[in-house]
């Protein structure tokens, strides 16, 4: 198996383990959040001209502290993300250099939080991240719902962190999105 095998194999373990903690379906973590922002940070890199295996590797562990533990980590995970995957990624081989540029994406995808992006990694997987959200809203109600939020409460809840990541994104990912984010919020009250 190689080193980047080894890597998706830790992190759906982990994303196993969360999603047994939250009572909900194996693989739901990893399979309708993570993957996509896998998917749509590789291609974003492949269209902008972005490091594809910077870009894979930061999308790989961008929740990955959530999946450690979100009550403790939530508001800080894009902040010590890259922490815990730094020795996962050193212990696999890949240089310090390397890990540095993932770190640096880690810490930049969260939309919540204002940053300058500078690489067009750190685009990338805040972009890919905010796309996921929109594309794959379904999993956002879902979760709103498998945390015990009343429909008025989950409604709310979506609507705005739809439109908090659309305002976000950036001007070339707004454009890419725009028509499935206008879609999405015509079924909120």
């Amino acid at each position: 198996m190689d080193k980047k095998a080894k890597l998706y194999q830790i992190v759906k373990a982990q994303s196993l383990i969360y999603d047994k903690s939250e009572k909900v379906c194996d693989n739901q973590t990893f399979d309708y959040h993570i993957q996509r922002v896998i998917n749509n940070a590789v291609k974003f890199a492949k269209m902008r001209g972005g490091d594809i295996e910077v870009v894979e590797i930061s999308a790989l562990f961008h929740d990955y502290a959530n999946l450690v533990d979100m009550a403790k980590y939530g508001d800080t995970h894009h902040i010590i993300g890259g922490e815990f995957a730094e020795p996962i990624l050193l212990e696999h081989g890949y240089s310090q250099a390397f890990v540095d540029k993932v770190k640096k994406c880690i810490y930049s995808h969260r939309a919540s939080i204002v940053k300058d992006k500078i690489s067009i990694e750190e685009i990338c997987l805040a972009d890919a991240d905010g796309v996921a959200h929109i594309e794959n809203v379904v999993e956002l109600i879902m979760w709103r719902g498998q945390c015990g939020d009343s429909i008025e409460a989950g409604n709310n809840f979506v609507k705005n962190k739809i439109k908090k990541t659309y305002a976000k994104l950036s001007y070339w990912a707004k454009e890419y999105i725009k028509e499935r984010y206008e879609a999405t919020l015509k079924i909120f009250y």
